[in-house]
């Protein structure tokens, strides 16, 4: 069932210990096979939100997503500053995402992430119009940030982690050498405690939705 103004979804409400790991802004030609080889030998799902003009780029990438069972969503087509564009630009932007992942994978996305998380009025209405799920997050270790190491990471994770929530992570930028690090250290850790993890679709099946 849609959602009433298509808010954003940061994490759900639920008493099961489970979260989603998310990574924005691949495929990414070096690091994506690495977190993938990653998640496979932890068994491991995750949700991708691409970028279209990477998926162009890197079909193979993203076939290796969709093949290794991972849930695939649109992060728009370029990785725009949404607040500079007008709502036709953000409807185009991502339309033409949808069209290169479809074209790439057979898939069609229903989440779609906006990069910078930025929601304006012409966010809300391009995303209501092209009807998608809006999908955010709730814990962020800032990883993309060349500052910090992977155990800041891994540790800014496990500081603030709790039941339901929607972690995000980069398989495209600078710093993917750390985050790949820091995932190893993460899964470990949240599995000894207790944690599952799931892709955004199983975890909005779990739990009341929390804005």
């Amino acid at each position: 069932m849609p959602r009433a103004n298509y808010e954003p979804i940061h994490r759900i409400d639920t008493q099961r210990k489970i979260v989603a790991l998310t990574f924005d802004d691949g495929p990414d030609p070096v690091y994506t096979p690495l977190i993938l080889e990653t998640l496979h030998q932890y068994g491991v799902p995750a949700t991708f939100f691409v970028l279209g003009s990477q998926v162009d780029k890197y079909p193979k990438v993203i076939q290796w997503i969709k093949k290794a069972g991972h849930e695939i969503g649109n992060h728009g087509y370029f990785h725009h500053d949404l607040n500079k564009l007008t709502e036709q630009e953000i409807y185009d932007d991502i339309k033409r995402s949808e069209q290169s992942i479809l074209r790439t994978t057979g898939l069609l996305t229903q989440y779609y992430r906006p990069p910078g998380g930025v929601m304006s009025p012409n966010v809300m209405n391009a995303v209501q119009t092209s009807g998608y799920d809006i999908i955010h997050w709730s814990v962020d270790p800032r990883d993309w940030s060349l500052r910090r190491t992977a155990s800041v990471i891994a540790n800014s994770v496990k500081k603030h982690v709790t039941f339901g929530d929607i972690i995000l992570f980069h398989d495209g930028g600078l710093n993917q050498k750390q985050t790949l690090k820091a995932l190893r250290e993460l899964i470990i850790d949240l599995r000894q405690k207790g944690y599952k993890f799931v892709t955004v679709s199983q975890l909005l099946d779990n739990g009341k939705v929390k804005k």
